[in-house]
């Protein structure tokens, strides 16, 4: 019996690891979707405001529907998940602004980048695997 647990445990830990990495990589690729719609919206006029909203946006949407079919293999089809990630999103980035406005007074403002970083892609895991894509 406490083989099977060591082995259950090991497995369920390699799946979040797993799961982390290809999270991650989803975060590049929709973070380079993102971009270019910003970019290319910028360049045929549009202010740099509304391209940054429609960018994020789109790359926000192209998050979701990665990471439900790719990160968490979740077959799940509501308005409500989906509205359960966009929230997501949105408290790991507060979570990032105050752990940003709180180390900018002590550290090298480039390491607060940093550090306030890790905090959203973190949080935005785990809020998202425990309560949009949970097993």
């Amino acid at each position: 019996a406490t083989t099977l647990y060591y082995r259950q445990r090991d497995i369920a830990l390699k799946n979040i690891i797993l799961q982390f990495f290809t999270y991650n990589l989803v975060g590049i690729v929709n973070t380079l979707f993102g971009f270019t719609i910003v970019f290319f919206l910028m360049f045929f006029g549009l202010s740099p405001t509304i391209s940054n909203f429609i960018g994020y946006f789109f790359g926000a949407t192209l998050s979701y529907n990665l990471n439900k079919k790719y990160t968490f293999k979740n077959k799940e089809n509501s308005a409500k998940q989906a509205l359960k990630f966009f929230m997501v999103l949105a408290i790991s980035y507060l979570l990032n602004f105050f752990t940003l406005q709180l180390l900018l007074h002590s550290i090298n403002p480039y390491m607060a980048q940093l550090i306030s970083g890790i905090v959203y892609t973190l949080s935005s895991f785990v809020l998202a695997k425990l309560f949009v894509f949970k097993d």
